[in-house]
């Protein structure tokens, strides 16, 4: 089997980077009254104030367009670890599973903001001198629910937004509610963003001038990664032998498998904002289409991950694959769920993670993702080319072809 490459750029998934949905949360809402007041009493136990740190990964496209898989996971991870050693070393702690190439730290009140942000700034001048990546951040203070294991809120979709897709390569960006926060303290250099006013009304600056910890020993502890222990071991070993390529095929011969993938995406999921009852709503549909997929469809064994409003499975065959999509997708209809459904098929890494369950890596996955959430339509299944080669045409099926993040995409639509 050849190596792997990655598209040029790591799909944002969101599989795993929370926990279970606590199952007395979920049954007081869906047999309560279901309006706002019910749902800010049901929700007060999970809220948190403090700071948020999101971060996200820029230029990636350039330097992966000819990577193999483990190169990018390993690139993207020293980052990720630089993050959080410091924020660990403030006060802060991470928040949920960090799958992809983006991070999130929360800290509470007790860590005064100023040190949040020279400990941010640190980490980016580190980042600076020892890779080749650079990240966007944004810190922003507000209040959170802390759910599963997860961030959610109006708070946290702005922080996650403006880092996602408003933090140019090794900026912070600050929020108006961070700066509020410093007070007088002048010896910070904040520059307003009157182009992200749109973004966020009450207003975003960038961080300026020079500031940091440089005296800042970083925590060792890593990062919540989805990885096994020795896999994690051998992808930052990778870093630091001499002999990287029999390390690769060491690492590639007990992980890499052919798969097939099948990417669910609830329709709607994505960016959705409605207030509290909205987010108990998508909890409970979240949880209901689990229950479909585990226990209806007895497709446990095919999950490799699951979590807001997505599921990724895997499949030997494409027919298979095919057959599980077009089953699953009526079941959801039957129940009031509507899903855009990915489907591609290539090498991938497979491994248990922290949960037991099956985690995943590759090309294929993020194929599937784009397919899905990026480009599918409500109702549909959409399948690669390289997934459907082989197979007698589906009765229906119509070509498509479509560009996603400069990805030429295509292959038919049922």
């Amino acid at each position: 089997m050849a190596l792997p490459k990655i598209i040029p750029a790591l799909a944002d998934l969101t599989q795993d980077i929370a926990g279970p949905l606590p199952i007395e949360l979920l049954q007081s809402w869906a047999s309560g009254n279901q309006n706002a007041t019910e749902a800010e009493r049901l929700l007060d136990t999970y809220r948190r104030v403090g700071t948020v740190v999101a971060s996200d990964t820029s230029g990636l496209s350039r330097l992966t367009e000819e990577r193999d898989l483990l190169d990018v996971l390993a690139l993207v991870s020293g980052p990720k670890q630089t993050v959080h050693g410091l924020g660990v070393a403030v006060g802060g702690r991470p928040i949920g599973i960090w799958t992809a190439d983006n991070t999130e730290m929360y800290y509470p009140t007790s860590v005064p903001t100023r040190l949040v942000i020279d400990a941010m700034a640190e980490a980016q001048s580190r980042i600076a001198r020892e890779s080749p990546l650079r990240i966007g951040m944004c810190v922003h203070h507000g209040e959170f629910f802390e759910v599963g294991g997860g961030l959610y809120g109006l708070d946290a979709e702005t922080v996650q937004r403006l880092a996602e897709d408003f933090a140019d390569p090794g900026v912070v960006l600050v929020t108006r509610a961070i700066r509020n926060h410093l007070g007088d303290d002048a010896s910070l250099e904040l520059t307003p963003r009157p182009d992200l006013t749109e973004v966020h009304a009450p207003g975003v600056f960038g961080l300026s001038g020079t500031c940091g910890r440089p005296d800042l020993r970083a925590d060792e502890t890593p990062y919540p990664h989805p990885f096994p222990a020795e896999f994690f071991a051998d992808l930052n070993a990778l870093r630091l032998t001499a002999d990287v390529d029999s390390l690769r095929r060491r690492i590639y011969d007990a992980y890499l498998r052919d798969r097939v993938i099948v990417f669910v995406a609830k329709a709607g999921a994505e960016g959705a904002t409605g207030g509290l009852t909205a987010l108990l709503d998508g909890f409970v549909d979240n949880a209901l289409m689990e229950t479909i997929v585990r226990v209806t469809m007895r497709a446990g064994d095919h999950v490799a991950g699951f979590g807001a409003g997505l599921a990724i499975l895997t499949f030997d065959t494409p027919s298979e694959s095919l057959e599980f999509a077009d089953a699953v997708r009526t079941r959801f209809r039957e129940n009031g769920v509507e899903v855009k459904i990915g489907i591609d098929r290539g090498p991938v890494l497979m491994f248990g993670n922290q949960r037991g369950s099956s985690g995943i890596s590759g090309d294929p996955v993020n194929i599937a993702s784009k397919l899905s959430e990026d480009a599918g339509a409500v109702g549909k299944i959409r399948i690669s080319s390289r997934a459907i080669a082989g197979l007698p045409m589906p009765a229906g099926a119509e070509p498509f072809a479509v560009t996603v993040s400069r990805i030429a995409l295509s292959g038919v639509e049922l």
